[in-house]
C-alpha cells in the first residue's frame, strides 16, 4: 500500500478528552485528509477569506494550515492521524471538521461538518490509500444567531496499521469490534427554530414607581434526551419573539427508536429558581412522516423543508394562576447524515 509522503501535525492538541487505559497501546490509526474546500462565504472586505480547517474527535484536534485570499481551497498534505484504542469503542463519537476564517486578531466561524462514527466508511473500504475515494460534506452552522453559511468540505477517512503504514490488516473486523458497543452511533441532525410564545400568563407583581406591574422574563428550553439548549432571556415580554435556531445531533438508541423534543417556556427570576410555565413535546418520527428515523432516508431528504408547529402549552404549574393559555410556535426538521455526492 503506497502511502503519501507527509504526515501534518500542525496544531496538534496534547491528548483525548477521554484518555485511553493505562499502558494501552491503539489498535489503529484513523488517518484523515483534508483535500479542499469550494464555495466557501468571503468574510474579509476584498470578497474573500483566508479559511482553515480544524478535525477533532474526542477533544483531540488538529487544524490545516492556513490558505490565504481563497474561497476555494486545497491543502497539500493536510493528514492527521488520531490513534484509536479498544477502550475507546463505547465512547466514540462524531469526527467533526470546522471552517475558520483566519483574521489578525480572532478567528470567524465558516461552518462546519459532522461524520458520525457509524458513517466514517462507504461500503467496504476501510484502508487509507491512494486507491480511496473522497468524500464531501456539506457546511451547515450550529451557532444560533449566525448568518448563513455555504460551501463543501473535501476529505478522505482510512485505517492504517498503527505501528507500520505499509501493513494490512482486517480493518473491516477492526472497525466492526470497535462499534459494536458504541453508545453515540448519531444519526442526523435536528434543528428548531423558535419563533414565538403568545400570550404569556401575568403572573409576577413587581413594584415600579409605585406601581404594580405584572411581569415576565421568558426563555425556551429545548431538549432531546440529555442534551439541553436555551434561548436567549427577553425581559419584561408576555408577547416574546426569538427567532432563534437551535441544533441538535441526534443518536440511535435501540431503547428509544424516536426520541422526543421537549420544549418548556420558563420565567426567569434572579432571586429564585425560574418558573415553569408550560411545556410540549413532539416525536423525531414527526419530522420524517412517521418513518423510523433509524433507518436509511432519501438523500434529497436532507433538503427537506423546516415543519412548523403551533401548539399550545401543557401548564401544570399548581403555584400559579393562568389568566390565559399560552401557546408555542416553532418550526423543527430532521436531516440524516449524508454524504454529499458532487462531481470532481
Amino acid at each position: 500500500m503506497q502511502m503519501m509522503k507527509k504526515i501534518s501535525t500542525f496544531g496538534r492538541r496534547s491528548s483525548y478528552s477521554s484518555p485511553p487505559e493505562r499502558d494501552e497501546t491503539p489498535v489503529v490509526l484513523l488517518c484523515v485528509q483534508v483535500l479542499s474546500c469550494r464555495d466557501l462565504l468571503a468574510k474579509d472586505n476584498n470578497g474573500y477569506s483566508d479559511p482553515f480547517v480544524t478535525v477533532s474527535l474526542l477533544g483531540k484536534q488538529f487544524r490545516t494550515p492556513v490558505s490565504k485570499k481563497n474561497l476555494n481551497p486545497k491543502y497539500e498534505d493536510a493528514i492527521f492521524h488520531f490513534p484509536i484504542y479498544s477502550s475507546f469503542g463505547p465512547k466514540l463519537d462524531t469526527l467533526e471538521f470546522v471552517v475558520w476564517d483566519k483574521d489578525m486578531v480572532r478567528k470567524e466561524y465558516l461552518g462546519e461538518y459532522s461524520l458520525p462514527v457509524n458513517q466514517w466508511f462507504k461500503g467496504t473500504a476501510f484502508a487509507f490509500d491512494n486507491k480511496l475515494q473522497s468524500s464531501f460534506g456539506r457546511l451547515y452552522s450550529s451557532r444560533p444567531m449566525t448568518e448563513c453559511v455555504r460551501g463543501t468540505v473535501e476529505f478522505k477517512v482510512g485505517f492504517v496499521h498503527p505501528t507500520d503504514p505499509t501493513r494490512q490488516l482486517d480493518f473491516g473486523n477492526t472497525y466492526k469490534t470497535l462499534i459494536a458497543n458504541n453508545d453515540n452511533l448519531r444519526t442526523g441532525i435536528v434543528m428548531v427554530d423558535i419563533v414565538d410564545v403568545k400570550d404569556l400568563p401575568q403572573w409576577r407583581i413587581v413594584p415600579h414607581m409605585g406601581f404594580e406591574v405584572f411581569d415576565m422574563d421568558p426563555y425556551v428550553e429545548v431538549s432531546i434526551g440529555q442534551d439541553v439548549r436555551c434561548t436567549s432571556v427577553l425581559q419584561h415580554k408576555l408577547q416574546p419573539v426569538w427567532n432563534e435556531q437551535l441544533l441538535f445531533h441526534v443518536r440511535q438508541e435501540s431503547q428509544n427508536p424516536s426520541p422526543k423534543i421537549r420544549l418548556a417556556v420558563f420565567d426567569r427570576d434572579k432571586v429564585t429558581s425560574d418558573d415553569f410555565v408550560g411545556r410540549v413535546e413532539i416525536t423525531i418520527a414527526s419530522l420524517t412522516d412517521g418513518a423510523d428515523f433509524n433507518t436509511s432516508h432519501p438523500a434529497n431528504s436532507r433538503t427537506t423543508g423546516m415543519r412548523e408547529f403551533d401548539l399550545t402549552l401543557t401548564t401544570t404549574n399548581p403555584k400559579r394562576s393562568y389568566t390565559s393559555i399560552p401557546t408555542i410556535k416553532f418550526r423543527a426538521n430532521y436531516r440524516p447524515y449524508v454524504p454529499v455526492a458532487l462531481a470532481n
